[in-house]
């Protein structure tokens, strides 16, 4: 039963949508009709062509918590920004436009909030759906990486999904937005800083469902070996940038071994032989000369 306290708790909803109306309904349907009710919908247009903003701004106008936003094409990292700005609500919480959320999501989320007070950002499971919206009898949890400091944990792994988590307006704070330099893995990057100082709350539940279809962002995020290790170089430059004055001798060279780890796992298991590892150097450094010579020296540097 939700205490007097609970239900004055305001929560802003951030869906960032671009050239995608089909599933945007039924999103939204999932979140107006939470079981805790006190709560704003922001959709943040990033941009769509005429036609669809016109059907994205419809559909938005027939929920009564929606408010719909147009703006110039920047990226999502830009327009979560862009919602987080407007937000009004105490606890902050994201949705994609072809996602949607179990119905009692922040009821949970917001309970395990309230009760435990040194706790910041409630994560747990996702259950996947196909592009109709059925069951693909899978979920992801993350179990065991995800509770309490897990710093060090993400710095392997992503360890929560954008869709999940309920965090308070205060994360930002320390923690700062999401960087727009990103066009994958800006949630990844910012659960890292945010994972700095504040402490995640995992419950195993299933909070959201994760529609996988042909335009996923993620089937394009990595097509290649060498996109995935030039990722994660640009994940642990961003880190060490935004700890510069932050991080003391110690942490950072906890982060530069989970990169040198990280290096040597993808490189060990696609490129087998000398020929072969030398092959993704040059590829490296075809790609990105700067991040390619930083990694080089990485892995040529000594480690305990």
């Amino acid at each position: 039963m939700m205490t007097n306290h609970q239900k004055s708790d305001f929560v802003s909803v951030i869906i960032t949508t671009y050239n995608r109306a089909d599933y945007i309904e039924q999103t939204l349907n999932s979140i107006q009709n939470q079981t805790y009710s006190n709560l704003e919908i922001l959709v943040i247009d990033d941009g769509s062509n005429d036609e669809i903003a016109t059907k994205v701004k419809s559909i938005c106008s027939q929920f009564s918590k929606c408010k719909y936003y147009w703006k110039p094409n920047s990226g999502q990292p830009d327009s979560r920004n862009y919602g987080i700005n407007l937000a009004k609500g105490t606890f902050i919480g994201f949705c994609d436009d072809d996602d949607y959320w179990v119905l009692n999501k922040l009821e949970i989320q917001l309970e395990i909030l309230n009760t435990n007070k040194d706790f910041d950002i409630v994560t747990g499971c996702i259950a996947y759906v196909d592009k109709f919206g059925a069951s693909l009898e899978t979920t992801k949890c993350h179990t065991g990486y995800n509770h309490g400091y897990i710093f060090k944990e993400l710095l392997s792994k992503n360890r929560t999904d954008a869709v999940t988590p309920l965090l308070r307006r205060n994360v930002f704070y320390k923690t700062g937005y999401f960087n727009p330099k990103f066009t994958i893995s800006e949630d990844w990057d910012f659960w890292r800083r945010a994972s700095y100082y504040h402490k995640f709350y995992a419950t195993n539940q299933v909070l959201a469902y994760v529609r996988k279809h042909e335009f996923n962002m993620t089937n394009t995020a990595y097509p290649t070996v060498i996109a995935s290790i030039l990722m994660y170089y640009k994940v642990t430059y961003y880190l060490l940038k935004w700890g510069k004055n932050k991080f003391s001798t110690a942490e950072k060279e906890i982060i530069e071994t989970a990169a040198y780890n990280e290096y040597q796992r993808l490189i060990s298991n696609h490129f087998h032989s000398n020929v072969t590892k030398l092959k993704c150097v040059l590829l490296l450094f075809i790609k990105n000369p700067e991040a390619a010579l930083k990694i080089v020296l990485s892995l040529l540097k000594k480690r305990p």
